[in-house]
């Protein structure tokens, strides 16, 4: 009896710093070789997001405070809704690889969002259009701590301090680059315990 190995590990399980530095290194490949800037496609190990990348749209802006939403992903609501309204035969078991493919365009729409979110964040102070690039990204990867504490950052900068306080929770139950750990366990400590109480 063979022993069954255990699957390839999904790029798309990488933490979303991890993949944007894996995308700007392709990009920086590519950069050299031709004279586009956009590339053509963006990968991370074998899955590929193709066409070209357009610049960012400023999105509407966002109302003060979100509502809570069910913690799915793009790809699976759109699958619940077409799932349940096929009377037809059930299509056939998707692979782990497909699963993965699947998985892996998402999160690389979700590292774009933070890409463009970081720069609302950084160089716009545009925190609005930054919180609505981070709020997607989280749809696609919700259990990324970078994700998190961003969303905290934004939120303290649009004065959600409660909502804030919540997303480096979150961050502080996850696991990931201790970085971002130690940037929610500092956040939590200047927001709860204010200096002077």
């Amino acid at each position: 009896m063979l022993a069954q190995s255990a699957p390839p590990p999904c790029p798309a399980d990488l933490p979303v710093d991890d993949i944007i530095a894996e995308i700007h290194k392709q990009q920086s490949k590519k950069k050299h070789r031709n004279s586009n800037p956009l590339p053509d496609s963006m990968c991370v190990g074998a899955l590929c997001l193709g066409g070209p990348r357009t610049p960012p749209t400023v999105p509407e802006p966002v109302p003060p405070r979100p509502a809570p939403r069910a913690e799915t992903t793009r790809d699976q609501d759109a699958t619940s809704s077409s799932d349940s309204s096929s009377k037809g035969p059930q299509s056939p078991r998707k692979t782990s690889k497909e699963q993965c493919d699947e998985r892996a365009a998402s999160v690389l729409e979700a590292a774009n969002d933070i890409e463009v979110g970081d720069y609302y964040f950084s160089e716009k102070k545009n925190y609005q259009a930054a919180y609505q690039r981070y709020h997607d990204a989280l749809e696609a990867k919700p259990g990324d701590i970078a994700i998190h504490v961003r969303l905290g950052r934004v939120l303290e900068k649009l004065n959600q301090v409660p909502q804030a306080i919540e997303q480096y929770r979150t961050a502080q139950k996850l696991a990931g680059p201790q970085k971002w750990s130690d940037e929610a366990k500092a956040a939590l400590l200047r927001l709860e315990h204010p200096p002077g109480m």
